[in-house]
């Protein structure tokens, strides 16, 4: 779950609706972007698919006392998580296998997990560099700059759709989450020497990206929830959440 606290409400984004708007996002990215048609669906299929791992445990939210408020997708205790992504990466290969390899080494680079000394760490990474090393020989081009490449748009697909889903609507450059100060991740091996893309929001509604990879401007949805706290203490979470109606935030991307 993606959680920003107002004063008086949570809004609750589900982490796989966020990978939908990513899938979106890569949608309209320029065709040269991804070097070659053939690996093209597979691609999208890994950036649409990369948080589904989250879809059951988001139908039941769960409260973390400590900070008075949902737990969301960071501080969501660690051990179950790291349970939850390999079984996300194993229901992505049912399916597509070069798409799983994405997923995986799209994880497996997290800093917390990449750089984690505790034994979940430590067995994940294990794991999933076995499962990419197969999968690569499997499904993956041959060529390690398309790879590569392919992963970065992953990265930046879900940098853009993070952007969005943290931040309030129409937020100042200066008070954006502090996660998106030094901008987004890059598309491409070229542009690494370059300053990073931007975003910002123009309005409530648009998303200016510069320089923009997308072939032309384009809208999308977001689907979320406004939960009032005071539901939350009247009838707990869970039914607060099922019970709160879902709302589209359309959006313009340039």
């Amino acid at each position: 779950m993606i959680i920003r606290e107002q004063a008086q409400h949570f809004i609750m984004i589900e982490q796989h609706e966020h990978a939908r708007l990513s899938g979106e996002i890569a949608s309209r990215l320029l065709p040269e972007l991804f070097i070659r048609d053939t690996y093209k669906k597979d691609v999208l299929y890994a950036i649409y698919e990369h948080d589904r791992a989250w879809i059951r445990v988001d139908e039941v939210p769960i409260w973390n006392d400590k900070e008075k408020k949902p737990y969301y997708f960071v501080n969501y205790p660690y051990p179950v998580k790291l349970r939850m992504y390999q079984t996300g990466i194993e229901e992505v290969e049912e399916h597509n296998s070069y798409a799983a390899y994405l997923v995986s080494r799209h994880f497996t680079h997290f800093p917390d997990i990449q750089n984690g000394t505790d034994e979940f760490s430590i067995s994940f990474c294990e794991e999933e560099e076995h499962r990419q090393q197969r999968l690569r020989q499997q499904a993956a081009p041959q060529e390690a700059e398309v790879v590569d490449q392919h992963y970065r748009l992953l990265q930046f697909c879900d940098d853009l759709s993070l952007y969005v889903c943290m931040n309030e609507p129409g937020v100042s450059k200066q008070d954006e989450h502090p996660w998106f100060k030094n901008g987004l991740s890059q598309v491409s091996a070229a542009d690494t020497d370059e300053p990073s893309i931007q975003a910002k929001w123009l309005d409530s509604q648009t998303v200016q990206v510069m320089p923009s990879p997308f072939a032309t401007p384009f809208q999308a949805q977001l689907s979320y929830k406004k939960v009032s706290k005071e539901w939350i203490d009247e009838k707990g979470l869970n039914d607060a959440y099922t019970q709160t109606p879902e709302t589209k935030q359309t959006l313009h991307f340039k």
